[in-house]
């Protein structure tokens, strides 16, 4: 962008300077247009390559997983029963094998703040005066979760008790 900036301000330059020829002045045009042209393909092949990369990374995600979930299906080999009626046991075992954590699930707190911020969030963007919707949503956003977080530790206290 910057080299079409300076080839664009040295043509008119030269247009403006009345010692110049045509032939001067078409070849400027050129070096502007080509110079445009040559940008313009410069951003398409980044695009492609930014396009490129993301696929990448999304692949090795999917790899991983796919290497995990066979890792996964290959310790617990059912027992398989032969045709005499006795059955033989696979003892297919990874010694290094990474475990998967079981995610932990999230507080009633934690809920009730997500979900009152973004209710009160919308409502407060609805709900401004004076037509600032940024600032309605950010006190109706702070206040919200401050509401859900409360009646969130509320429910986990009483399910505790039930429990």
């Amino acid at each position: 962008m910057k080299n079409t900036l300076i080839i664009l301000s040295a043509f008119f330059i030269m247009v403006s300077c009345n010692q110049n020829s045509k032939t001067e002045v078409e070849q400027a045009k050129q070096m502007a247009i080509d110079s445009m042209k040559n940008q313009a393909a410069l951003e398409a092949k980044q695009m492609v390559i930014d396009s490129m990369k993301l696929e990448a990374q999304k692949q090795a995600s999917i790899d991983s997983l796919n290497a995990l979930n066979a890792t996964a299906n290959n310790r617990s080999t059912p027992s398989k029963v032969s045709a005499g009626g006795s059955t033989s046991t696979s003892n297919n075992t990874v010694a290094s094998a990474p475990t998967v954590a079981k995610k932990k699930k999230m507080s009633g707190a934690v809920k009730g703040a997500l979900i009152g911020g973004g209710v009160g969030a919308v409502s407060g963007a609805i709900i401004s005066r004076n037509n600032k919707p940024l600032k309605g949503a950010l006190i109706g956003g702070v206040i919200g979760a401050g509401v859900g977080a409360g009646t969130g530790a509320i429910i986990d206290a009483q399910n505790k008790k039930s429990n």
